[in-house]
């Protein structure tokens, strides 16, 4: 009877130290999940966040149009800068485009099926030489492209039109940039293979037309470095069924983007050569 009293004896403590490694192992196993959960917890809300986060900011909704842009190129400047031009070169200002702007003189992006800036559908840019054929005559004369007339217009309507007041008009669109041309018969008095001074260009357009315009220069990479390539015009948004009509000034005397002058004019001091 001792002797099993005494073989438990020397057993027990071994009983009782594996129970208690056990024990041990078993709690930290359960802290190590405990801490991993709310680590995957803490992960999986940041993600979540992240992710509302970012899916909020892209159905932002689209800016509002605050006025349109009429810009008119200068065609021999435009024909000596960037442009491969077929023959002949106009020798009057062209339409470029007319480009509704937001309050902060940025254009309004083009139309995104996957954050809309319209409830309508806007006519597709390969639909425009049917809906378009009523005022052709007048856009060869007023908005050639100087290379490839409906390349460009369809280009125009993407960018521009999409978004504007007249997604699913564009007749009545490029309609109104040939009357707001056809309206102005004078727009700069200076003779050609001049040179004047960027505020001396919006001065001048501002004596003729009383408001004052956005100069955009480009280079001539084989003569004068800098010259004028376009007057651009701004137009307050017009009412719901009208078109623009009523000149403003427009935001900037240069073209400004983000903030920051674009093109190779930098300060109204620039001196521009009139092609």
């Amino acid at each position: 009877m001792n002797n099993g009293i005494d073989n438990f004896i020397e057993i027990f403590p071994y009983v009782t130290t594996w129970s208690t490694s056990k024990y041990l192992l078993l709690a930290a196993v359960v802290v190590c999940l405990s801490a991993c959960f709310r680590l995957y917890s803490q992960l999986s809300s940041l993600n979540i966040s992240t992710l509302i986060h970012h899916q909020f900011k892209a159905r932002a909704p689209p800016p509002t149009i605050s006025f349109y842009k009429l810009s008119l190129q200068w065609p021999p400047a435009a024909c000596h800068g960037t442009l491969s031009c077929k023959p002949p070169i106009p020798s009057n200002f062209t339409i470029h485009g007319i480009w509704p702007q937001d309050r902060n003189d940025e254009p309004i992006p083009p139309y995104n099926k996957n954050n809309p800036c319209t409830p309508k559908r806007p006519t597709p840019p390969t639909d425009l030489p049917i809906k378009l054929r009523p005022i052709e005559v007048y856009l060869m004369s007023e908005w050639p492209n100087l290379t490839a007339n409906y390349q460009f217009w369809e280009y125009e309507w993407k960018k521009h039109g999409t978004c504007s007041d007249y997604p699913d008009d564009p007749l009545t669109y490029f309609k109104s940039a040939v009357k707001l041309r056809l309206g102005i018969s004078t727009i700069v008095r200076f003779r050609r293979k001049t040179s004047w001074t960027v505020k001396q260009v919006a001065d001048e357009v501002f004596d003729v037309l009383k408001a004052y315009p956005e100069i955009a220069c480009n280079l001539n990479p084989s003569g004068t470095p800098k010259q004028l390539w376009e007057i651009r015009l701004c137009y307050d948004r017009p009412n719901p069924g009208q078109t623009p009509h009523i000149l403003i000034n427009c935001t900037h005397r240069l073209p400004v983007r983000k903030g920051k002058i674009i093109g190779p004019c930098k300060s109204l001091s620039d001196t521009i050569f009139f092609p």
